[in-house]
């Protein structure tokens, strides 16, 4: 019966929706001006690139981030928003840049920009691997036993102050799979636009960390009922602990004393750490996994791609649009992962398709706007909207159509959010992703410059729209 009430309540929305729709609440945004703000955005993103490389604090190449505390936290401190250098909205900015100049390679203002990023962006990768984090030399000893090891570099946050030797170690992560095929994606890019080889990760790697025959699972996965084993691909390119039989209860018991050497989620000095010490199963991370490995020809044997496309299908169907992602609290960050991936994959993920389709228009309010869950950064309105924006656009040049009224909304929503300045137009931005699990609503990482390079792309998919 309750089911029956949701299927009704669904259907008079969505039905009131299209009627909204078919007298448009907004004017058609202009084209010329829509030009000027795309050119604007550029102008800006250039001008807010790093030009000079300053101490372990600023790197020449690189777009300003933030990395911020929604409220003070165990082991981490204050709430101040700190600059932060991460190889993961490096790795997106140039990305998005450079599909922004494949789509129209009369854009020469963006070839400078890509060419200034791309030896920043390589800092972070260990051979084919990378890293969220850059090597630095940590800010305290390590280890209680002395001083590191001579010439030792440790990953970790270039401004965020972690003052204990617990966190430091935490922070020292392993390259995870998110981070390598976003940076692998660049170096991709980087030789299709400039005819220079580069060397890129193949889908081996990512196949040697699948979920299958584990003796270990991730406490967040097992209270979110992610199905095992899934044989999708997992997000920490490195070994976790293993039990000898897993089970929740002691799994927990080893939760409750993680600051414990003995407890199987203790970090330990000059070990790059897979947080909890238990590998995880992300959405979102198999999307850009599955994505990186179709844009370069990869997927069609990679052991993991089943699962992978498993795993999505099983987040869509039971609705997890806040909780597809442990490291995405974003509600509309499921939407605009699968809308990039679904050209590769049409048949498979048609359902799907439909079912963010169905859930984008029903969400979608009034303004234009898209919310998000309020612990995400006050509903994180902008953000939302841009993601469900770009989310439409692709679903609908893949023939996945929407009422052109309803990205008229959306767009004219985004427009009305536009910062303008002698450097150009930016956006403000809202949550990229965050230090997932136990922080996944407190920890937030945000770059103007990615929301920025996004609504640019948005406004040029918008213009080469057929409606």
């Amino acid at each position: 019966m309750k089911a029956i009430f949701k299927y009704l309540f669904d259907a008079i929305k969505l039905c009131s929706f299209f009627i909204l729709s078919s007298g448009s609440l907004t004017a058609q945004p202009n084209q010329r001006l829509l030009k000027q703000t795309f050119d604007n955005s550029l102008k800006w993103l250039a001008e807010n690139q790093e030009t000079q490389t300053v101490n372990d604090s600023i790197f020449a190449g690189e777009w300003p981030a933030t990395m911020e505390l929604k409220n003070a936290y165990l082991y981490l401190g204050s709430s101040f928003p700190f600059r932060d250098s991460n190889c993961f909205t490096q790795a997106n900015v140039f990305n998005t840049l450079s599909e922004v100049y494949l789509a129209d390679t009369s854009l020469k203002e963006i070839r400078p920009m890509l060419k200034k990023a791309y030896p920043e962006l390589q800092s972070y990768a260990d051979g084919q691997t990378f890293n969220f984090w850059k090597k630095l030399k940590p800010n305290i000893p390590l280890s209680k036993k002395g001083p590191h090891p001579e010439g030792y570099l440790a990953h970790r946050p270039t401004n965020f102050n972690l003052k204990t030797r617990f966190i430091n170690n935490a922070a020292d992560i392993a390259n995870d799979a998110d981070d390598t095929s976003t940076g692998n994606l660049a170096s991709y890019y980087y030789s299709e636009i400039f005819g220079e080889n580069t060397e890129i990760v193949s889908q081996y790697t990512f196949d040697s960390f699948i979920d299958g025959n584990r003796q270990n699972y991730h406490w967040y996965n097992f209270i979110h009922k992610i199905p095992r084993p899934g044989y999708a691909y997992m997000t920490w390119l490195a070994e976790e602990y293993q039990f000898k039989h897993w089970n929740f209860p002691w799994q927990v018991a080893h939760n409750l004393v993680f600051y414990l050497p003995g407890s199987s989620c203790f970090p330990h000095p000059y070990e790059r750490y897979v947080p909890w010490g238990a590998n995880d199963v992300d959405a979102v991370v198999n999307c850009n996994v599955l994505n990186y490995l179709s844009k370069t020809g990869q997927v069609k044997n990679s052991k993991g791609k089943e699962g992978a496309l498993a795993l999505i299908k099983h987040v869509i169907k039971k609705e997890r649009w806040s909780r597809a992602g442990i490291y995405y609290p974003n509600r509309y960050y499921i939407h605009f992962s699968v809308s990039k991936l679904y050209p590769h994959f049409k048949q498979e993920l048609e359902e799907e398709a439909i079912a963010l389709k169905n859930h984008l228009l029903l969400s979608q309010k009034e303004d234009g706007s898209f919310h998000s869950r309020r612990k995400a950064n006050k509903r994180d309105p902008l953000q939302s909207t841009v993601y469900a924006l770009q989310a439409m656009l692709n679903l609908h040049q893949e023939g996945v159509t929407f009422p052109k009224e309803r990205i008229e909304r959306a767009m004219q929503y985004i427009l009305s959010q536009e910062i303008k300045d002698e450097y150009g137009s930016h956006w403000k931005g809202g949550v990229f992703f965050s230090g997932g699990t136990v922080v996944r609503n407190v920890l937030f990482f945000k770059s103007d410059a990615f929301t920025t390079s996004l609504v640019a792309q948005s406004i040029q998919k918008y213009l080469d729209a057929e409606f």
